[in-house]
C-alpha cells in the first residue's frame, strides 16, 4: 500500500483522488480582470492610433514637400477657347516650378503691350511646348530662347509659351481672338502630326488630367491620380483621360483642324513680321522614318499662307544616333529636347525683324507700329 502511495504521490495525486498540488484546486479560479486591465488595453489603441495619425501626417508632409502632390497646375474651363490655365499659378510639382502668368501661360508676367526696349515673340503649342509638370520652368524652351536672346544683346526679350495639354488649332485660334498677339514681333507655332484633326470638345474637364481645384489631400491626389498607373486594377474604367481629338471622317483636306490652323495663321501674319511653324514628330515617326498624315497637310497650309516652316527630325534624329534620347515618351520632349528646340527656334528667327522691333520700341509707344490683334481687339476681326 505505501508503494501505490509513492506512486500516487509522484503522480500528483492522493488515493482519494484529490489533486496533490493547491494550484490546480477547482476551488483556484483565475481571478477576473480588473479596472488596471482595461486602462493598459486603452493606453496601448491610444498608442497605436497616434503612431498611425503621425505616419500619416509624415507622409502628407512629404508627399507636398518632396513630390509637389497637392498642389497641381490647375485649369479652368472656357465658353470660347475650351480651356486654359487658370492665370496667376507659381507652384512646385515633382520638384520643377510650374509659373503661369496673368494670360494663362506657361511665362514670367508682362505688361498687356509691349513696352520700351522690348522684343516679343509669343509661342504657341500644346503639351510639347509646355512642358507639363515634369518640365521645369527655366528648362523650358521658351524660357532658354528668352536668355539666349537676352546673351545676343536684346535688352528686354519676352517669349510667351500659349499652351496647354491636348490644345489644337481650334484652341489656338480661339485664344488669339480672346486675348490677342500682345504685340508680337513674331510668332511661333509648335505642333505635331495628330494636330491637323485635333478639334475642342467642350467635355467636362476630367479632373485626374486637368484638376480645376486643389485635392484636400496630397496622399488622396496621389493614390487617385498617380498610383493606378502602377497598379492597374486601382484604375477608374469609367474615367478616361480626357481627349480634345475629333477625327475626321471625311476628306483630310476638309478636316476642321486644318481649317482653323489656316485662319491662326492668317490672323497671326496680319501683324506680326514672321510666322515660324515647328512640326515636332513623334519618336516612332523618326524610327520609321516615316511622318504621320498631318505632318504634310500642316505643311502644305502653312507654306502657303508664307509662314516660315521648319521641323524637329534632323535635330533630334542627330541626338539619337548619337545615343542621346531627346524624348521623355514617344511625344515629349525631355531636357534635352527641350534645349534642342530652342536652338531650333533661334536659327529660325528673323534678327532683322527683332533690330527692327528694338529700334522701334526704344523710340518710344508713338513709333511703334499701329496692331489691331490686341487684347480684346483681335476677337472682333
Amino acid at each position: 500500500m505505501s508503494t501505490i502511495r509513492r506512486i500516487g504521490t509522484r503522480m500528483g495525486l492522493l488515493l482519494d483522488g484529490t489533486s496533490f498540488f493547491p494550484e490546480t484546486r477547482a476551488t483556484d479560479a483565475p481571478a477576473a480582470k480588473g479596472p488596471a486591465s482595461s486602462r493598459r488595453l486603452a493606453f496601448r489603441i491610444k498608442v497605436a492610433l497616434a503612431v498611425c495619425l503621425w505616419v500619416v501626417l509624415i507622409a502628407e508632409l512629404a508627399a507636398r514637400h518632396y513630390l509637389g502632390l497637392g498642389t497641381p497646375p490647375l485649369s479652368v474651363a472656357h465658353p470660347r477657347i475650351e480651356y486654359m490655365f487658370k492665370p496667376n499659378q507659381d507652384v512646385r510639382r515633382f520638384g520643377n516650378r510650374v509659373l503661369i502668368n496673368q494670360y494663362g501661360m506657361r511665362s514670367e508676367p508682362f505688361a498687356i503691350r509691349r513696352q520700351e526696349g522690348e522684343v516679343r515673340i509669343m509661342a504657341f503649342g500644346d503639351s510639347v511646348l509646355n512642358g507639363g509638370a515634369l518640365t521645369d520652368h527655366r528648362d523650358m524652351a521658351t524660357t532658354l530662347l528668352q536668355e539666349r536672346l537676352k546673351s545676343k544683346g536684346f535688352s528686354t526679350p519676352v517669349v510667351g509659351s500659349i499652351s496647354a495639354g491636348s490644345w489644337g488649332p481650334g484652341n489656338w485660334l480661339a485664344y488669339v481672338r480672346e486675348y490677342g498677339l500682345f504685340d508680337a514681333d513674331i510668332v511661333v507655332l509648335v505642333a505635331s502630326s495628330h494636330d491637323y484633326d485635333d478639334n475642342p470638345t467642350f467635355e467636362p474637364l476630367n479632373p485626374l488630367t486637368h484638376p480645376t481645384e486643389r485635392p484636400r489631400l496630397a496622399l488622396a491626389e496621389g493614390y487617385e491620380r498617380y498610383l493606378p498607373r502602377y497598379i492597374p486594377w486601382l484604375a477608374k474604367h469609367d474615367q478616361h483621360e480626357r481627349s480634345s481629338f475629333v477625327h475626321e471622317a471625311a476628306n483630310p483636306a476638309d478636316a476642321k483642324g486644318l481649317k482653323d490652323l489656316r485662319a491662326f495663321i492668317r490672323l497671326a501674319r496680319q501683324t506680326a513680321r514672321q510666322v515660324i511653324v515647328v512640326q515636332h514628330l513623334e519618336l516612332e515617326e523618326l524610327e520609321k522614318k516615316q511622318p504621320h498624315p498631318g505632318f504634310g497637310h500642316i505643311r502644305q497650309i502653312a507654306e502657303q499662307e508664307g509662314a516660315t516652316v521648319l521641323d524637329t527630325a534632323k535635330t533630334f534624329s542627330a541626338a539619337l544616333a548619337r545615343g542621346e534620347n531627346p524624348y521623355r515618351d514617344n511625344i515629349h520632349p525631355n531636357q534635352l529636347g527641350q534645349k534642342l528646340l530652342a536652338e531650333l527656334l533661334e536659327g529660325a528667327l528673323s534678327y532683322d525683324v527683332l533690330w527692327t522691333a528694338q529700334l522701334e520700341s526704344a523710340k518710344g509707344p508713338e513709333h511703334q507700329p499701329v496692331r489691331t490683334a490686341v487684347h480684346g481687339l483681335a476677337r472682333r476681326s
